[in-house]
């Protein structure tokens, strides 16, 4: 049974660097179908449903990916990556102020039920989909108001940093992602590609950074 274990992982794990390497190459057929064998696998694992809904975006199949976040929501109302995925399906679909209200509607459960760290999770994301928005004022006072509530999370200086080198100004782009760097831990998991995300915010020009933020925030739900 172990041996059975062991190999069971390794072979999701190996499903799992396809699908991504297939999403990245923009094969989203192709991973779709290995999303489905993934289901086939383990139908109780919501994560491969989220990938299965983020590949019918990619598709441009914005309303099927749409259901199936919904649909994954009734069963997990706070989770980060559905109501991720959600908002930039609605986003993209020009629903407007609709997306808004229903991160606001799950930030309020999220406060009712006294669940701390995902109602700062989804206030970081409203904030994040003022940035997808083109509404950058609103989201640095946003992530402002998050660095006074807690000014040790890493996360509201890395988009506030982002945020400036996207409007050009590079002083206070620095300033933030160094604050960043002396508060992100060592061991946190996306560490390199964040500090990716940092290094190219400096070296690149203003319209290729934002260019790249914005297909790599959509695909990093």
């Amino acid at each position: 049974m172990k041996r059975f274990w062991r190999r069971s992982q390794g072979m999701w794990r190996h499903e799992i660097v396809v699908l991504h390497g297939k999403m990245r190459r923009g094969q989203t057929k192709e991973a779709v179908k290995y999303v489905e064998r993934l289901i086939d696998i383990d139908p109780e694992e919501v994560e491969w449903r989220l990938l299965e809904a983020l590949c019918y975006e990619m598709m441009g199949q914005l309303n099927k990916a749409k259901r199936m976040f919904n649909e994954i929501l009734k069963e997990r109302p706070l989770l980060l990556r559905a109501l991720h995925g959600l908002a930039l399906v609605m986003h993209k679909n020009l629903e407007g102020p609709a997306v808004f209200e229903m991160l606001n509607k799950a930030l309020q459960v999220a406060h009712r039920e006294k669940r701390v760290t995902e109602e700062r999770n989804i206030k970081i994301l409203i904030a994040q989909m003022h940035v997808v928005k083109g509404d950058f004022e609103e989201a640095l006072k946003k992530f402002q108001g998050l660095v006074s509530d807690n000014p040790l999370d890493f996360r509201p200086y890395l988009c506030q940093g982002i945020i400036y080198s996207l409007l050009d100004r590079k002083e206070e782009a620095a300033e933030q992602f160094e604050t960043y760097r002396s508060l992100v831990p060592g061991e946190f998991p996306q560490r390199i590609f964040l500090d990716d995300v940092v290094l190219e915010a400096k070296t690149k020009s203003r319209e290729r950074f934002q260019k790249e933020f914005q297909a790599e925030f959509s695909y990093r739900k």
